[in-house]
């Protein structure tokens, strides 16, 4: 027998789980519902469409990203080296554990579905500015935002190729090369230091 209740925050990790293992367009309300414990019609009472839902999910992984990965970009009592170290750690085990929501929905529904494009622009711009803020203490801005697209770009293809090849050593050799770049930048800052 369906619960009578649930919680949002349980549809939305449903939600999110279905949403990363189906796509957007092959999961159904149907699904979400059965996987909630509730009846079809039931999921209505919480959010008026599959697209509002879809849009709570999108935040509720921003949200998270927000107060456990981009939040690490900020925290001085580490160094430039360690919050990089850590932010990507924490990324790496959500993204690979779960699935890249931004980027699979991003890609599938970037034309079909504005309102989710703005609001996956909106995660990739924090993203990008978390990463340029650590990349700012070790060299200029423009250099620091150019290597934050690149950091993040290459992220992004090494979750996909993680994911289709079922093998970790790209994020392995993404996150090697992106501290290999890192200490580069420190020691060259340092040898003009000296």
């Amino acid at each position: 027998m369906p619960k009578q209740k649930v919680s949002v925050e349980e549809i939305l990790k449903h939600s999110l789980k279905l949403f990363r293992q189906k796509s957007y367009h092959n999961t159904s309300i149907a699904d979400i519902a059965s996987a909630c414990g509730l009846l079809k019609g039931s999921l209505y009472h919480y959010f008026p469409s599959k697209e509002a839902l879809m849009s709570a999910v999108i935040k509720y992984a921003h949200d998270f990203f927000q107060k456990e990965v981009f939040s690490i970009a900020y925290d001085k009592t580490l160094s430039p080296q360690q919050r990089m170290e850590k932010m990507f750690k924490k990324s790496e085990k959500a993204l690979i554990s779960d699935g890249n929501i931004m980027g699979n929905i991003g890609v599938e529904t970037a034309r079909a579905i504005p309102e989710f494009a703005e609001h996956i622009r909106d995660f990739y711009k924090e993203w990008l500015t978390a990463v340029e803020t650590v990349f700012m203490e070790i060299t200029n801005a423009d250099d620091a935002k150019k290597l934050a697209e690149q950091t993040v770009a290459e992220f992004e293809g090494a979750v996909m190729m993680t994911r289709i090849f079922k093998d970790t050593k790209y994020i392995k050799n993404a996150y090697e090369r992106l501290m290999n770049r890192f200490a580069a930048f420190t020691l060259a800052d340092l040898k003009q230091n000296h």
